[in-house]
């Protein structure tokens, strides 16, 4: 991720990571601050991993992954340099030597990448097309409105047949992959890249499946082993056939876990095992070869340490570099059946809460979209069509984006109500219910009309609606809030991009819900988290990719840095 590429130099046979960013631009205090980010020759930018403004990374040099480099520093030559504020840990080991392509290979390999490319978007629409020409032609054929009726039926077949491309392109195309060093200038890299394109559209086109009980059977059938009752949100980047989730396991939001890491000119793939009743919390990192075992707990943009002291029992880890911490909050209020087995009565109340949930968003979407085709096949009747179409047609995208984004918020108003502190165990009505609203307005409302809303005034109109309290001249680079009305931020507050205001934890099975209060003139760096019941005083500052604890209050007018936040140098 690049936010401004005029600012940006990249050397030879660098290597830029999965879900890492070049982070060109920030705002402090409402001024909007840019400085350019140089990576050598040879160097690498690990996953997640985060260069800031200013920065330089020399030749051979690599930050790995899930760590932050502040503004203006510098990596020298051949350093690896790891950790939230990134620091020097040694050397870089070379992985050796690239290998020598003839230029015959190397173009054809390119081509071969072109036309792939070319194709992700045909296999995006290609299940929803037919369905949607239908509603056209009934939309022509009939009066009113009543095809409409034939979205959720549209929306629950593209589902099922996206699914089924992810399985069948992952095994006719791919087959069952070995660990192993692969040359990117290969032809099992193309099917490789291709078949991980397909799974990275699924991410994003089926989100909604994630976190409910369908997703487990999926993931089954792409080859990743899943054990009974283990619960998996938005996993990113995984290699099916090398990754293993322990029974009664639980994986948050945006986990990075098994990625193939990139060396220079090759991939190497490695097998990643999680243990029984072990949870993996959002925005983490388990490199490709992690081996987590039972009953561990890895935390909030955290990951395992490096020496594999994951793989004992009961351990509990968090921080980039991470730290263990002696003991966990436990919660004693619900019983086994509440959080790990569950009454048939449950199972079922559950299932019918998802199966709306899965096809909701993407049938208002279906509705929307096609209403707006038959306004415009309305207005072009006429004699002056195409110039009434070009005219209307901003307005009319503006109104099913503004659709879009007024069904999430009564949605939200009719479903929950107003969000108030609780602890619920994961098997009850009040997680699915709110899981359907969240899930609705991250399919809805933010790739529709809050995206392009990001760095505008208008983000903080919308979140109001939802009950937030967000005071005068915010700026929002981030939509990643969930209970909204526990959300209370003052005037002038900066969230840079994908910084998250975390009001809910999923801790041992059991949802932790708590507010977040942010003052005056605080600003909080890109993929910062909040969690609940923390408190920033007016004027504080909060780098990148820094944790502020659950529970933990920053004092007026101090910066802080980290995972888990400290005190920034001179402070």
């Amino acid at each position: 991720m690049i936010d401004a590429p005029d600012l940006v130099t990249i050397g030879d046979d660098a290597v830029i990571s999965d879900n890492a960013m070049i982070a060109t631009s920030s705002v402090e205090r409402g001024l909007l601050r840019l400085g350019p980010v140089e990576i050598g020759p040879r160097a690498s930018v690990g996953t997640m991993g985060i260069a800031g403004r200013g920065s330089r990374i020399g030749a051979g040099a690599a930050l790995d992954g899930l760590s932050a480099l502040a503004n203006d520093a510098v990596i020298p030559a051949g350093e690896l340099w790891a950790g939230s504020p990134a620091r020097p840990t040694g050397q870089r080991s070379e992985a050796g030597d690239l290998a020598v392509v003839s230029p015959m290979r190397s173009a054809m390999i390119r081509l071969a990448l072109a036309i792939g490319a070319f194709l992700l978007p045909i296999v995006a629409i290609l299940p929803i097309s037919p369905g949607l020409i239908m509603m056209i032609e009934l939309d022509w054929n009939s009066e009113g409105y009543s095809y409409l009726l034939v979205a959720p039926l549209l929306a629950t077949t593209y589902v099922l047949l996206m699914c089924l491309i992810t399985v069948f392109a992952k095994h006719l195309i791919m087959g069952k992959v070995a660990p192993g060093r692969y040359s990117l200038a290969s032809w099992f890299y193309v099917r490789f890249w291709f078949v991980q394109q397909i799974n990275d559209l699924a991410l994003n086109l089926l989100h909604p499946i994630y976190a409910t009980l369908f997703v487990v059977p999926w993931y089954r059938a792409l080859g990743v082993k899943v054990g009974r009752r283990a619960e998996i949100s938005t996993a990113a980047a995984i290699v099916p056939d090398l990754v293993e989730i322990g029974p009664e396991s639980f994986i948050a939001d945006d986990v990075n876990f098994g990625a193939a890491r990139v060396e220079s000119g090759a991939i190497l793939l490695e097998r990643t095992k999680i243990g029984r009743r072990s949870f993996i919390g959002n925005s983490a990192l388990l490199p490709a070869g992690s081996t987590i075992g039972d009953d561990v707990l890895i935390g909030v943009l955290s990951r395992p340490p490096a020496g594999g002291e994951a793989a004992a029992s009961g351990g509990t880890w968090f921080g980039s570099p991470p730290i263990a911490l002696p003991q966990r909050q436990q919660v004693a209020l619900f019983d086994e059946g509440a959080r790990f087995n569950p009454s048939r009565r449950l199972i079922a109340t559950r299932l019918a809460i998802e199966s709306v949930r899965v096809i909701l968003s993407l049938t208002v979407f279906i509705a929307l979209f096609v209403g707006l085709l038959s306004i415009v096949g309305s207005i072009d009747d006429g004699s002056n069509g195409p110039w009434l179409i070009a005219l209307s047609f901003p307005f009319l995208y503006i109104g099913f984006a503004l659709g879009c984004g007024l069904f999430v918020v009564a949605l939200k108003w009719l479903i929950i109500g107003r969000y108030r502190q609780t602890v619920q165990p994961l098997w009850s009505p009040f997680v699915w219910r709110t899981e359907l609203v969240t899930s609705t307005y991250e399919n809805l409302a933010v790739p529709n009309l809050l995206l392009p809303l990001r760095g505008t005034p208008w983000l903080a109109v919308y979140l109001r609606l939802l009950g937030s309290k967000i005071g005068k001249r915010c700026f929002f680079d981030s939509a990643d809030l969930t209970e909204y009305d526990l959300v209370t931020i003052g005037d002038d507050v900066a969230i840079n991009e994908l910084a998250g205001v975390q009001t809910h934890l999923f801790e041992d099975r059991v949802m932790k819900v708590g507010p977040v209060t942010i003052g005056d003139r605080v600003t909080i760096g890109s993929h910062a988290v909040v969690l609940y019941d923390a408190e920033l005083g007016d004027d504080a500052q909060l780098g990148d990719m820094s944790v502020v604890m659950k529970g933990e209050f920053l004092p007026p007018r101090t910066s802080w840095e980290g995972s888990p936040a400290r005190l920034a140098s001179g402070h």
